[in-house]
Formats: structure tokens, C-alpha cells, sequence
């Protein structure tokens, strides 16, 4: 998305729910990207790179039944025709009591990658989760975050003379100018109704 966007709560959650599994449970990132959270992480991605460990579709998991202490989904089930087939595979996979883990935007634009499906609220998407036992959910990056999302996808489209390069590479560059603005969230965060606005949302359950 060019500039990321602090996601504190959701980290937190992510890397509290690792570490209190320990080092030796079996843990899945579902979309995992380029990066591992932890080694004994198995990365799962639709095509193979050096930090891919299993290719594979969310749609169909190639693995056994309840096998998973835990499964991570950031910023995946967006880009996915069938959610909630998604999601029942993931809970399919996961061993009795383990854990899921997933975030999602909800007012954010469009990104393609390479699909862009859809967008939840937080009731939305603990819907979405509905045979999970929630642990918790909400908000996880803010109303400012949307804000700035919109405004320089905004400059850049105006901007752009018809040019999806350009107007790329304009908002970018106003993205990256007016960034310490996303510091408010720090703020906004605390606030109880956040959510309402929120550019991304979270939930953690137990199957």
C-alpha cells in the first residue's frame, strides 16, 4: 500500500497469542508475505518465494484436519472470492481449542493483490467468525489512517492526468509528506467508538 500503517493492537495480540503457545506449536500464517513472525511459523502463500514454505490456496488448505494451534490471516481475506470458505478452512485445520488470529480494512481503497473483494466492519467480521469463541476485536489502525488513505489516493487521482503510474507515485509521495498525522491515532485509539472509523479491524478466537 506504499505507506504502512501502525497496527499496535494487532501486533501485540499476534505476538502475545506466539509467544504464550510457545515455541513448539504449529502455527500457520495464511498470506504470510515475505516476512516470519516467529521459527516455528509455517508460511503459506500462493506462489513461492524464499520465505515460503508451503504453496497453497486458503481456499482449500493443504493440510489434515486439526493440526494448527494457531492460524494468522493479515490482510488476506479481502482479496479472497469466498471468505467464509476461507475461514472454514482455517477452522478445519485447527487442533481443539487453538487459536485464529485475522485482520482485515475496513475503510481503506482499493489493492489489489492480485483481487480486491471487500471490506468489513467489526461486527462484520466477528460475523464472519461466528463458530469461533471470540477473545477479542475491534479497531487495530484508526480513523486517521482512513482519512490519510483517502486524502492521498485522492491527490494522486486528481493528479494523476489519467496515469495509474502517476498516480501512484503522487501518492506516494503526499502519503510519505503528511505521515506524522497518523500519529493522532495514538490519541483516537483510546477513544471507545474508534472503530466506526477505523481503516483496518481485528479478531482473535478459539475454536
Amino acid at each position: 500500500m506504499g505507506c504502512p500503517y501502525p497496527a499496535p493492537r494487532w501486533n501485540r495480540s499476534v505476538k502475545r497469542t506466539i509467544r504464550e503457545l510457545g515455541p513448539d506449536a504449529r502455527i500457520l500464517d495464511l498470506g504470510s508475505g515475505t516476512h516470519r513472525r516467529a521459527p516455528n511459523v509455517i508460511n503459506l502463500e500462493l506462489e513461492s518465494t524464499p520465505a515460503v514454505d508451503v504453496v497453497g490456496d486458503g481456499h482449500a488448505l493443504p493440510f489434515a484436519d486439526s493440526v494448527f494451534d494457531a492460524v494468522i490471516s493479515e490482510a488476506v481475506l479481502e482479496h479472497v472470492r469466498d471468505p467464509q470458505r476461507v475461514v472454514a478452512e482455517m477452522y478445519r485445520v485447527l487442533k481443539p481449542s487453538g487459536y485464529v488470529c485475522a485482520a482485515v480494512p475496513f475503510l481503506q481503497g482499493y489493492h489489489a493483490s492480485p483481487h480486491d473483494y471487500q471490506r468489513w466492519t467489526t461486527t462484520g467480521f466477528v460475523a464472519l467468525f461466528s463458530q469461533f469463541e471470540e477473545m477479542e476485536s475491534g479497531a487495530c489502525a484508526g480513523p486517521t489512517a482512513a482519512l490519510h488513505w483517502v486524502f492521498r489516493e485522492y491527490v494522486g487521482l486528481v493528479c494523476s492526468f489519467g496515469s495509474l503510474l502517476v498516480a501512484k507515485a503522487v501518492s506516494l509521495f503526499v502519503g510519505w509528506l503528511t505521515f506524522p498525522l497518523v500519529l493522532l491515532d495514538m490519541l483516537l485509539m483510546l477513544h471507545p467508538h474508534s472503530h466506526i472509523l477505523a481503516s483496518a479491524v481485528y479478531f482473535v478466537g478459539r475454536k
